[in-house]
Parts: structure tokens; C-alpha cells; sequence
């Protein structure tokens, strides 16, 4: 059982890299950014939130630096873009979409490690919801955008990654965690996030003060 958990947390991780790949290269592509760019955002989007995520907890070096898959798996994500751009019709917004995906999975992912390493459950849920919308921030930052995390109107994006977070860790240390769970509570952030694009849930944002 423990292998099977071990291969889980392996592909969990893996397929938020190649999502949040994918959605770093998409921007390069809206930016009209060369390959190197677009490789460039690729990579720091996949793994700026682990790498975050392994300073704050400890865990040094990172994963992005010690573990070679993380990186092949960025690339990987960024040469499907360069590639198929241009050739395969894609569906609306995609890097939205493929943002979601790597949102769910990362702060499931972030807040089991979190815990590992011996964080109480707040704590881990803190560490799951930056390693989800890290790499976002840092990939909105370097293509010139302002992170959406930070945009007044924009649509729910630390909101599922909290409650993502907060309820990885309380079934996490509790009997009803198990790998289906993981990816109920992923597939669950990231179906509120593509959710929110589509009916233009926001945050609640303070009233305007009206002007004399």
C-alpha cells in the first residue's frame, strides 16, 4: 500500500509540473516571447510554488533542484506548447484551465508535505495554498501582468486553494484520507476555479467610498 501512496504523490506531483508547464508556456505565447522565454516561464511557473514551498518548510535543497523529473516534466509541458501551438485547436482560455488543474493539485500536494515535515494542520494548509498559487505569481510577475491573487475583480484563486488546503489537512490527520481523497479534493479546486471563470465568481472586495 505504502508503494502505491509513493507512486500517487509521484504523479500528483509530476502532472501539477506539466500543468503548470503548460499554462507558464501559454502565457510566453500570448506575449510573443521566443523559445527561451517560453521555456524560461514554463520552468519557473512548475516550480516556483515547490520551490517556495521546500524554503519555507526546510527542505534543503529543494526538490526543484535535487530532483531531475521535476524539470524534464516543465520541459516537457513547455515543448507540447511550443509544438502543438498553431496546429491544435485548443479550448477557450487554456491557460486558465491548465492553471486550475496545477492549482488543485499543488496545494493538495504542498499541504501533505507541509505535514511531513511535521507542521500542525494550519500551518500545512498555509504552505499547500502558497505552493498552489506560487508559481502563478511568480509567472504573472515576469510576463509584466499583475498576479490575479492581487487583481481587485478578478476570479476565486486563493479561495479553493485555502479550502483545498484546510480540508487536505484535516482529512490528512484524520481516518478518511486516502489517495481517491487526494484527488477528490484536487479535482474539487480546480473544478471551483474553472467554475469561477465561467460564472464570474469573485472575492468580496471593499465598497467604493463615494467622493465628495
Amino acid at each position: 500500500m505504502e508503494r502505491w501512496v509513493g507512486v500517487a504523490h509521484t504523479g500528483f506531483v509530476l502532472a501539477g509540473v506539466c500543468a503548470f508547464a503548460v499554462s507558464g508556456a501559454l502565457q510566453a505565447v500570448q506575449k510573443r516571447m521566443d523559445v527561451v522565454g517560453l521555456a524560461s516561464l514554463a520552468v519557473v511557473t512548475a516550480l516556483g510554488g515547490g520551490l517556495l514551498r521546500d524554503l519555507l518548510i526546510g527542505a534543503v535543497p529543494p526538490a526543484a533542484l535535487t530532483d531531475g523529473w521535476l524539470l524534464v516534466g516543465a520541459l516537457l509541458g513547455a515543448a507540447v506548447v511550443f509544438l502543438a501551438h498553431g496546429r491544435v485547436r485548443l479550448p477557450r482560455r487554456p491557460m486558465l484551465v491548465f492553471d486550475a488543474i496545477g492549482l488543485g493539485l499543488f496545494c493538495v500536494e504542498g499541504t501533505i508535505k507541509g505535514l511531513a515535515f511535521g507542521l500542525d494542520p494550519y500551518a500545512a494548509a498555509v504552505v499547500g495554498t502558497l505552493t498552489g498559487v506560487g508559481g502563478g505569481v511568480v509567472r504573472d510577475v515576469l510576463s509584466s501582468e499583475v498576479p490575479s491573487v492581487f487583481r481587485q475583480g478578478s476570479r476565486l484563486y486563493v479561495v479553493p486553494a485555502l479550502a483545498g488546503a484546510s480540508v487536505t489537512a484535516g482529512l490528512a490527520t484524520s481516518m478518511w484520507w486516502s489517495v481517491w481523497a487526494s484527488v477528490l479534493v484536487a479535482g474539487s479546486v480546480s473544478a471551483v476555479r474553472i467554475a469561477s471563470l465561467r460564472f464570474h465568481w469573485k472575492a468580496i472586495a471593499p465598497r467604493d467610498t463615494p467622493t465628495a
